[in-house]
């Protein structure tokens, strides 16, 4: 009987062990969330892009990018944009305005006007949606969120990204950038 209450110890034991290395948050067995591919923030469906178009005020304005990842300008066809980086998009947009005739030497500025929110859920004083900004952290999205409540597992997250149209979950800590449209989620401690 002794040896049995000595393995069932050891096994407790173990087990405990292995949740303490893990984490105890969930996040242990997971990869580190991959950078997106290239760098430079590429639009998405959901995303507001700021236009100005020099000698062309008509065309100024707001315009979000629609299910099929294009926007439509005046006087030119529908431009897809899901993909691009802000200086891509205004190159393709002088392109269309030259070769439609409309305009003979284009002059187009594209920057954002609102990106896709972030969300933050779990162990936080306020999960929910946020506004995305440029170069935000893991950090700065918590902290938008109110901080870590004093259940929550505070060294490493569980982030889930689309990239290239498939949703990836990973892990990160506070220094990771984040994206708009990341799901962000803090999991409990266990002691």
């Amino acid at each position: 009987m002794s040896q049995w209450l000595r393995n069932l110890g050891l096994l407790i034991l173990a087990t405990f062990g292995s949740l303490a290395l893990t984490g105890c948050g969930g996040v242990g067995s997971l990869a580190s969330i991959p950078a997106p591919p290239g760098g430079e923030y590429r639009v998405n469906t959901g995303d507001s892009l700021q236009i100005a178009i020099q000698d062309l005020e008509a065309a100024d304005g707001e315009y979000t990018v629609d299910d099929s990842g294009s926007i439509s300008l005046p006087m030119i066809k529908e431009i897809e944009v899901r993909g691009l980086t802000f200086r891509e998009i205004g190159t393709k947009i002088e392109s269309e305005y030259r070769t439609a005739g409309v305009l003979t030497s284009p002059v187009v500025n594209v920057q954002p006007a609102s990106l896709r929110p972030y969300y933050v859920l779990g162990e936080v004083n306020r999960p929910g949606e946020f506004e995305y900004r440029q170069g935000m952290t893991v950090l700065a999205a918590i902290s938008a969120a109110g901080g870590y409540t004093y259940r929550a597992n505070t060294g490493e997250v569980e982030i889930t990204r689309t990239i290239e149209g498939r949703e990836i979950v990973g892990r990160a800590d506070e220094t990771t950038l984040l994206q708009p449209g990341d799901r962000v989620r803090v999991f409990e401690r266990w002691f």
